[in-house]
């Protein structure tokens, strides 16, 4: 059978180049996966008694006229990240103004009403705030003799 010079012509084997075969490659050869984009928030982190954040206080904690270091703490870390406006200085009394600048943290978190952004601090978006732990740890010691 005569080949037709319009069409191409297939190779033959020793033509080829070696390159091998994909099912061969070993696993170590595997090329890396890129690595996930960094979250802009840092990943909740668990809040145990040897954690360095403050543990959440639940929902009940944040009312008016509740005075804590822990809401101090909280409104620091609202502060650094931006979420206070300039001229309002937050203190450890809970105010409308805290209300607000935990509201603003929510919804960086949850954008277009993704979810609760009442202001009110929920249990995932404070554990996102990593505020520094003010309250005392309780040791395993001290539960034991008790």
């Amino acid at each position: 059978m005569r080949e037709d010079p319009r069409m191409p012509r297939a190779k033959r084997d020793d033509e080829l180049p070696d390159v091998p075969d994909e099912a061969a490659v070993e696993p170590e050869q595997a090329p890396a996966a890129a690595p996930a984009p960094e979250p802009r928030h840092a990943p909740a982190q668990a809040t145990g008694d040897d954690s360095p954040f403050e543990p959440y206080p639940g929902e009940h904690f944040f009312h008016g006229g509740r005075t804590s270091p822990i809401i101090r703490a909280m409104a620091g870390r609202l502060t650094a990240l931006g979420h206070v406006p300039d001229g309002v200085s937050l203190g450890a009394d809970w105010t409308n103004s805290h209300l607000r600048a935990f509201a603003a943290f929510q919804h960086e978190l949850r954008p277009k009403d993704g979810g609760d952004t009442s202001g009110i601090p929920d249990e995932v978006a404070w554990n996102r705030l990593q505020v520094p732990r003010v309250s005392p740890r309780t040791t395993r010691n001290s539960e034991a003799s008790a």
